[in-house]
């Protein structure tokens, strides 16, 4: 088996979660035999693949006319939607730039609509997220769940490399990009009123939100900038709490990495990450209250028992490339 799998041209140049579940999903169906290659621009030669597999439809354009290309030449498409409505996030970002967005996403969804009416099945990350497309666009095609994944190498994270590294430990983590969705401003605000040192890990997405964080946590705040996935493993495994509280995940990956390595977790309550944490980690909404309360449970309370198991027995992505093999030979069935 032949697959082309298709994402935004920038998928390689700003890293995030589809970028990972796109690549660790090459990777691990890979081993299992199958033949993965990745183009990041629309292509016109279907005739050396048996099938597409498309990623992300919340940029849509470009993931439009990869579907485009592959439906005029007849060859079955899945797709990842990796979808959660955004418009609460638009809403309340303060950004001059929050009417264009709003007025893109309107302008936008009939894009989305024909994708999802078109491809020949879907794979969500999770139930609620399917459930979600299915109120929202009203879908009659076929959907197979398949979670996201972690690797099994955070289960063994140790703390010594960081803590010899950058001098500190039991402090508040955050992985992720600096940008205003993932709202780490929220999460700085919170830790300052409970006097907790915090560390981010992560690009810089939006230059003007990182002056902001930069700002509210002068003196408390260190901000790491992009580091490997070992170095990642360590911070997790020194750090007391690492926090998540996006305007919406599906589930965050960070989550899955942190709690596999044996981080108490605290995330946004907004997207599947209940779905796949369950009662083994903290929620919040979004606002700085509210994460400051579910930050202070954290801190005071004892591990939530079974989370890395869950994780590890669950969430792999040799696990996630086994149930994405099956979808494919469903839809060439």
């Amino acid at each position: 088996m032949r697959v082309l799998m298709q994402n935004r041209s920038s998928v390689f140049r700003m890293v995030a979660g589809d970028s990972v579940q796109m690549n660790k999903t090459r990777e691990a169906l890979r081993q299992l035999g199958i033949e993965v290659e990745i183009k990041t621009q629309p292509t016109s030669d279907f005739s050396g693949y048996d099938l597409v597999h498309l990623f992300n439809i919340i940029p849509i354009e470009e993931t439009y006319q990869f579907y485009q290309r592959a439906k005029k030449y007849g060859i079955p498409i899945v797709l990842s939607p990796i979808y959660w409505d955004p418009k609460e996030f638009l809403i309340n970002i303060t950004n001059e730039r929050k009417d264009h967005f709003l007025t893109w996403w309107g302008k936008t969804n009939a894009l989305r609509q024909e994708i999802l009416d078109g491809v020949d099945l879907l794979l969500p990350n999770g139930l609620v997220e399917l459930e979600l497309l299915q109120k929202e666009y009203k879908l009659m095609t076929p959907a197979r769940l398949i979670p996201n994944g972690v690797d099994p190498l955070f289960y063994y994270a140790n703390p010594d490399k960081f803590i010899r590294r950058f001098g500190t430990k039991d402090f508040v983590l955050c992985v992720g990009r600096i940008c205003r969705r993932k709202n780490q401003l929220a999460l700085i605000k919170a830790a300052r009123s409970l006097n907790q040192q915090v560390v981010l890990i992560g690009p810089i997405n939006d230059y003007q939100y990182y002056q902001e964080c930069r700002q509210e946590g002068e003196g408390q705040v260190r901000f790491l900038g992009g580091l490997t996935q070992g170095w990642v493993a360590s911070a997790y495994a020194a750090c007391s709490v690492h926090v998540l509280p996006s305007w919406y995940e599906t589930p965050g990956l960070v989550n899955l990495e942190a709690g596999l390595a044996g981080c108490k977790v605290v995330t946004t309550d907004r997207g599947t990450a209940r779905e796949y944490l369950g009662e083994m980690a903290w929620y919040c909404s979004p606002d700085p209250i509210s994460v400051r309360d579910a930050l202070r449970k954290a801190l005071y309370s004892p591990p939530l028992p079974g989370l890395r198991e869950h994780i590890l027995a669950n969430y792999t992505w040799d696990r996630v490339a086994r149930l994405t093999l099956a979808a494919y030979q469903e839809v060439l069935r």
